[in-house]
């Protein structure tokens, strides 16, 4: 594990000429030298990793949910993480299904009267504001009593399979009485200012909706903005200062969610605001999703498209960058995957089986990486990015659901955020000749050869992964890392994530797919699930010899 940092060498006192290289096997490998620039800060490592997301609020209170929260707690500290939930007012008695969870927070009486119950909610929240966590609160989605089309209310539920139609009900239509809705905004934002403070409630992020240009929101884009002013002035009227944001639109090319972002963008600057009457709307961040794409090529090998995601971070950017007016608000990813279905089990469709792989972490490293500099190539400050993959109640273990956790033990895609965790520090300049451009990749996603990137720190580490959209195990990758500024380290060590490393998946196959473990087994799984840290041994020129083995993400650290 890392030393604090107060404790190591600053980085510029390192190695004049420190070389990191892999062992050539006997058939020779070709040798990537990398640079490490140590003198040339290019600068801040924003942790936007730091954001977690998942459909079923109530999972937040089941032991696995609460479990992961611990951990993403600790991984995170000093700097909190930010949890974005679906569901925390839809109506109903409390059943958590794939896709589906209830507060029933908003009824009405006989008389048409709001009654509000907040019970469900507070456990919710409680989990949510504990030390070192804050909500990305999202209002929705409609309660049956506030719709206007209320039955039927609620899709079919499942815990081991999506319903055919998972958004279909009464929850995804805009409210029958729009003040009722800002009322209920209103009431929600004055209940948690009394629970947990004014200053406490004022930094959370506040957004109505989810995906409104797609079947999340059965009504129409300018009923998405009558429902957004009348949100943000619920909201307003309690807490001035409190942030307001969206639109959470999710692919451009798969239901026009850039033509929604533009008219949204649009309205805020100067439509005419259904709540006040007035022109505009407050808008205090922006908010997208970016997914990725999966499928089975013709050898039935999972192959990945980080094309896709790149290139949707690239066009919302671009839409933002051209209201001057906005250019400068934080900006939200706020669902930002691999591809786009969280509740799909692998065991039922094989495409997404990079999950309980190897693949996944590598992928995170790859995709994390980048989205940054991507946003702020166009000028546009990237404040987040929300992994919707956190875990799942009561399911058979590696089922492939996109995950962290498979019951309480960790996969492999969870280790690459605790390596993400233990980067500090700025970031440094790197010459790669084998890391892909934003802009190969963008154009030809990672088909060809593989993706060997790094991202180094001014604390004295190197983030490495080699990823391939296509999953085989015959891309393992050489490099020869330079250091220069400073004088040479007396050791360095390594933490691996691949087949063998940090992997729990490969060590429960070995075990014959138990869904039944015993004691000792799932010991064993813990045990296989964990980071650990090796010795790099060091040659007299300050070198050492490391092999990156495909889909693989590797930390090296001279303390």
């Amino acid at each position: 594990m890392p030393l604090p940092l107060c404790s190591r060498p600053h980085w510029a006192a390192l190695a004049a000429l420190f070389t990191v290289v892999a062992a050539v096997p006997a058939a020779a490998q070709p040798v990537t030298t990398l640079t490490v620039h140590t003198d040339e800060p290019i600068g801040e490592l924003r942790p936007i990793w730091n954001y977690f997301g998942y459909d079923e609020a109530l999972t937040t209170l089941t032991p696995e949910g609460q479990h992961l929260l611990g951990e993403l707690r600790a991984l995170a500290a000093p700097a909190p993480i930010h949890v974005r939930v679906h569901h925390l007012l839809t109506s109903g008695d409390g059943t958590l299904a794939l896709k589906w969870s209830s507060t029933n927070a908003y009824t009405e009486d006989a008389a048409g009267n709001p009654v509000y119950d907040w019970t469900i909610m507070d456990q919710i929240m409680d989990e949510l504001t504990r030390y070192n966590t804050e909500p990305f609160v999202q209002a929705g989605f409609m309660p049956r009593d506030l719709s206007s089309q209320p039955e039927p209310y609620t899709p079919e539920l499942t815990q081991r399979g999506l319903p055919k139609d998972m958004v279909s009900g009464g929850a995804f239509y805009p409210p029958k009485d729009y003040q009722k809705w800002q009322d209920l905004i209103a009431a929600w934002v004055q209940h948690s200012v009394d629970r947990y403070g004014r200053e406490r409630v004022e930094s959370w992020l506040w957004e109505p909706w989810n995906e409104p240009e797609s079947p999340y929101f059965k009504g129409t884009m300018e009923e998405f903005f009558m429902l957004y002013d009348h949100f943000a002035a619920g909201v307003k009227s309690v807490l001035p200062q409190a942030r307001v944001g969206g639109p959470h639109v999710t692919d451009p090319g798969w239901k026009n969610g850039d033509v929604f972002m533009e008219a949204f963008l649009e309205h805020c600057r100067s439509g005419l605001n259904a709540a006040t009457g007035e022109i505009g709307a407050p808008l205090d961040f922006i908010a997208f999703h970016a997914k990725g794409t999966t499928r089975l090529d013709e050898q039935g090998r999972v192959e990945m498209n980080l094309r896709n995601q790149l290139k949707t971070i690239d066009t919302y950017a671009r839409i933002i960058a051209s209201f001057p007016e906005y250019k400068d608000l934080p900006v939200y990813i706020g669902e930002s995957d691999p591809e786009g279905c969280a509740g799909c089990p692998a065991t039922l469709d094989p495409e997404r089986d990079y999950r309980r792989t190897s693949q996944f972490a590598a992928y995170s490293a790859a995709a994390f990486m980048r989205k940054q500099d991507l946003m702020a190539e166009h000028g546009v400050r990237l404040e987040g990015a929300v992994s919707w993959a956190f875990t799942f109640h009561d399911q058979p273990w590696f089922n492939g659901l996109r995950a962290f956790t498979t019951n309480e033990v960790a996969l492999p895609v969870l280790n690459a955020f605790r390596l993400f965790a233990q980067l500090e520090g700025e970031r440094v300049r790197v010459d790669n000749p084998d890391m892909l451009s934003t802009a190969q990749i963008i154009a030809d996603s990672v088909r060809g050869r593989p993706d060997v990137g790094a991202v180094a720190t001014t604390s004295g580490q190197v983030l490495l992964w080699n990823f391939h959209d296509i999953d085989t195990d015959d891309q393992s990758a050489t490099v020869r890392l330079v250091w220069t500024g400073g004088t040479a380290p007396l050791y360095a060590t390594a933490q691996r994530i691949d087949a063998t490393h940090a992997n729990a998946y490969t060590t429960w196959r070995e075990m014959g797919e138990p869904q039944e473990p015993t004691p000792a087994q799932i010991a064993a799984l813990h045990a296989a699930s964990q980071l650990t840290s090796e010795n790099l041994r060091l040659a007299a020129d300050g070198s050492v010899t490391l092999t990156l083995a495909p889909q693989s993400v590797v930390l090296v650290e001279v303390p």
